[in-house]
């Protein structure tokens, strides 16, 4: 890495990034840029406010610090390259890599990390974007945003909550998109390309923004790879939440809140999940619908016309939830797989399900694992899982949007770990391809990446960057990539052949007969 010697002029002041050399060509970056005032004292728990201007040249020759969160929880370092030593509440920067040559009207990539709206950040190993940059000749950002209890908790009906805002994550990255938009063409970017781009919760966060008043003039296209689709809190659940934190922080109003250090906030939190994942058996610190930003939930939204001038890719993995999947107790895991399936078919008719209602999901899920490895209780409650809450309400959303008018495209990622094929294509295995980051820490090793990972994610980062380019993710690579439409459901296999199929979905829609899947 050394000094670039540029100089780029932004809307709040000048900066100057550094020069990487990537196997595709150099790359200028420029890291840690901030974008909005740092949210502390009596910003704590407020929607983001832009940034000072500031005088002189600003170094971006570093990231940021990361968001606060806890950086020893159960699921550290799962992901490989998703560890951060750095993390602060003062975080709400942003990066952006472009190619060294002197280019313009380039697309514009902006990257939203995951991490379950508790964890992530923008200085992750995995989510460097220099090499995609240079590869496929695009602008790439990425965008800090607050995380748990400090981004996604609502205290605006607590004791001193006035002016408080729900979903300061959400906000933080509305900020971060406006500022790329009116700086990308002093980087080389055209803004009219401006694409989001995240996965998991960082698909989720694109998902809950796309029904935020006004966003089409921000945003022109969104790519969601495996999407949280129905993380949406009720406010009432929010208040729960934050009751609970109060509680748990020893503070009885929004003013004691804001005299708690950092690491009491990241107790609190920690306790704060715990008991609310004990309790509800679901995880606290996601967006609330608060009728302002989130004026509706976001599966409501999209049947709407809001936001149907912004393109939309959308997709998931074929086994997300093998990743997490834990093992039933022998004695007992008959009757846990009975009761979820109960309880899955219950959300679904509003209605408790009979015995034989029951007994014929399990069957056809354990029919469909025949032949397979994957033939346990545990396995078989995983598919299930994965099912109800990752493919068919991905399909779902793809259906709305396409049956809005918006032009949408959508694909299903098949590749299989070659290192553990246990593991299947699970939650996140698309990471590396789409950022082309086998390279970093171990990822090679940890999916057993061979030549046919490596043409397959040249597939999918060539077709990423000309769905930015132009709304259309067809490419020599790929190949024609055919529009989702509800009379076809045409959808892209992404594997070691890709191939567009129809309705590749309808066999597990089937499994659930007569209690119901997205509609066939």
């Amino acid at each position: 890495m050394r000094d670039s010697g540029a100089v780029v002029e932004t809307t709040h002041g000048a900066v100057r990034g550094t020069v990487v050399d990537t196997p595709y060509g150099t790359v200028r970056q420029f890291l840690g840029i901030p974008f909005g005032k740092p949210p502390v004292g009596e910003r704590r728990f407020c929607a983001p406010e832009a940034v000072t201007p500031w005088e002189g040249v600003l170094d971006a020759g570093a990231f940021g610090p990361d968001p606060l969160q806890s950086v020893d929880g159960p699921y550290t370092g799962v992901i490989p390259g998703t560890i951060t030593d750095s993390v602060s509440e003062d975080c709400l920067t942003l990066n952006v890599w472009v190619s060294a040559g002197d280019e313009s009207g380039l697309p514009v990539m902006v990257w939203i990390y995951g991490g379950a709206f508790l964890t992530g950040g923008s200085s992750f190993p995995l989510y460097n974007g220099a090499r995609l940059a240079a590869e496929q000749q695009v602008v790439v950002a990425s965008v800090n945003y607050r995380v748990g209890a400090l981004g996604f908790m609502d205290l605006r009906q607590e004791p001193g909550g006035e002016g408080t805002a729900a979903n300061c994550g959400l906000h933080d990255v509305r900020l971060g998109l406006e500022w790329i938009a009116a700086n990308a063409d002093r980087f080389g970017g055209d803004p009219a390309t401006l694409t989001a781009f995240g996965e998991s919760a960082g698909a989720g966060t694109i998902l809950h923004l796309l029904g935020a008043p006004g966003i089409s003039a921000v945003l022109r296209r969104a790519i969601m790879q495996s999407p949280g689709v129905d993380m949406t809190q009720s406010p009432e659940v929010a208040a729960k939440v934050a009751r609970c934190f109060m509680g748990n922080a020893g503070a009885s109003n929004v003013a004691e809140l804001r005299q708690l250090e950092s690491e009491e906030i990241v107790a609190a939190q920690v306790q704060t999940a715990m008991e609310m994942f004990a309790e509800a058996g679901a995880m606290p610190f996601h967006p609330v619908v608060d009728g302002s930003l989130v004026p509706m939930p976001p599966t409501d939204v999209l049947r709407t016309s809001a936001a149907v001038d912004i393109d939309v890719l959308i997709g998931g993995t074929a086994h997300e939830l093998r990743l997490f999947q834990q093992e039933l107790p022998a004695d007992h895991s008959g009757q846990i797989l009975h009761r979820m399936v109960s309880g899955h078919i219950a959300k679904r008719t509003g209605a408790e399900p009979s015995e034989s209602d029951i007994e014929a999901v399990v069957g056809e899920y354990r029919q469909a694992a025949e032949g397979t490895a994957w033939t346990t209780d545990s396995d078989i409650l995983t598919a299930v899982n994965t099912d109800v809450s990752m493919r068919e309400p991905i399909q779902r959303l793809a259906d709305f949007r396409a049956g809005a008018g918006s032009r949408t495209y959508m694909y299903d990622f098949r590749w299989c770990s070659q290192a553990d094929p246990d593991k299947g294509a699970f939650h996140a295995i698309d990471l590396p391809f789409a950022l082309d980051s086998f390279h970093v820490d171990g990822w090679r090793e940890f999916i057993g990446a061979d030549d046919t990972a490596e043409a397959l994610g040249l597939g999918m980062r060539s077709a990423w960057a000309a769905f930015a380019r132009s709304g259309d993710p067809s490419t020599s690579e790929l190949g024609p990539w055919p529009r989702y439409e509800l009379d076809g459901r045409m959808t892209m296999i992404l594997d070691g052949d890709s191939t567009p199929a129809a309705d590749p979905l309808k066999n597990e829609r089937s499994m659930w007969g007569p209690v119901g899947g997205v509609d066939s």
